[in-house]
């Protein structure tokens, strides 16, 4: 009769740890010999077209582009940044991508125990099948790369970078999802570590 009470308390003790694991953190690089504080003006980046082709602009501005800006654009202007599409000092560039991954899971083998009564007979049973259950579980991987790059020497100066399993609410939400991220990846900026 106790193994009902103690098979509830270790499930409550798992949901607890599985709530209490700690947050996503973006893995981020810097040049250390930089000093952020220099910058006053950021824009976003534009590719170059190739020699010959003329620029591939699109003839509207697609939903999750403006929500990468947008969000993109808060976290800069919270570092003390301001948009300054003329003169830039620093160009924020940003690359996303979606992959469908598949895991298989497989046990090779499982128990099975019961008992029960029957009138005033009773029985024990335990089982073992000789082959386990393969599972496979088909999910989507985004990852979002930031990247910032000092206009003057063409070269970048801080990436960061968040990848992570898509949740049905982040399909269903984007634009929070996309806030989210943005903001994940610039706590870790360096003007930002400093302050801490």
């Amino acid at each position: 009769m106790k193994l009902l009470p103690t098979a509830l308390l270790l499930c409550a003790s798992l949901l607890l740890v599985a709530c209490a694991s700690s947050p996503r953190q973006a893995n981020i690089d810097y040049d250390r010999s930089v000093n952020f504080s220099q910058y006053q003006r950021f824009a976003f980046y534009q590719a170059a077209p190739a020699e010959g082709e003329e620029a591939a602009k699109p003839a509207y501005d697609p939903l999750l582009e403006q929500h990468f800006k947008t969000a993109i654009s808060r976290e800069m202007t919270a570092l003390g940044y301001t948009l300054d599409e003329t003169a830039p000092q620093l160009l924020v560039n940003y690359l996303t991508n979606v992959e469908n991954r598949q895991d298989v899971r497989s046990s090779p083998f499982s128990v099975n125990t019961g008992f029960g009564f029957f009138g005033r007979n009773s029985a024990f049973s335990v089982g073992f099948p000789l082959y386990g259950g393969v599972e496979k579980v088909d999910y989507k991987v985004g990852s979002v790369l930031i990247e910032v790059i000092d206009a003057s020497a063409n070269r970048v100066i801080w990436q960061g970078m968040l990848e992570g399993r898509l949740s049905n609410k982040a399909m269903q939400q984007p634009q929070q999802a996309i806030n989210d991220t943005v903001n994940l990846i610039f706590q870790r900026y360096p003007t930002r570590l400093v302050s801490q």
